[in-house]
């Protein structure tokens, strides 16, 4: 097992030995990552291990997990979000190597050694991102604007609205 996570790494002969990343990469080195974020603050905490698998296929799995800072979708604020992603990537040379790989199976293919080990995190982390980040409703700013201009229950009962389908009950079908 080797502390502190590498940036670029023969992955295929990091499968071979076996290898164990465990360490922490700053935010700040991931700038397609930070786009998401209010700033590039913090740390993610990465374990990755690389090896094959029983049908000798070479393979990286890991979890990156971080406390960063998003913006509320709602109110358009800084707020904590806590996110860790697991994954799990075959190893391949060659995109031919693709074909008949069950739809399940998530594969990447190397085109350069050594790769970079942190643009792999940096995709998982982005795909694992929450789509629209909010505050809890009780928390938000935005939320409390909401439940204001939301009509209470007791006023939908007391508004008598016509019912649309109510003509219908005159029609008479013969038959």
């Amino acid at each position: 097992m080797s502390q502190g996570i590498p940036e670029h790494v023969d992955l295929m002969r990091a499968a071979r030995q076996d290898s164990h990343y465990i360490g922490s990469i700053d935010i700040a080195k991931m700038p397609r990552f930070s786009e998401y974020l209010a700033n590039q603050d913090g740390q993610l905490d990465v374990d990755i291990r690389l090896g094959t698998d029983e049908h000798h296929q070479a393979f990286m799995e890991g979890v990156a997990s971080a406390r960063v800072q998003v913006l509320c979708q709602r109110c358009l604020q800084p707020m904590w979000h806590d996110m860790k992603t697991t994954f799990r990537l075959l190893l391949l040379d060659s995109e031919y190597k693709m074909e008949g790989l069950q739809d399940d199976v998530d594969a990447i293919v190397l085109t350069e050694v050594p790769t970079s080990l942190y643009s792999i995190i940096e995709d998982e982390l982005i795909l694992g991102f929450a789509l629209v980040p909010k505050h809890d409703e009780a928390l938000c700013e935005a939320g409390v604007y909401m439940r204001e201009q939301q009509p209470s229950v007791e006023q939908d009962q007391t508004t008598d609205k016509p019912n649309p389908f109510a003509v219908l009950k005159d029609l008479k079908i013969d038959g």
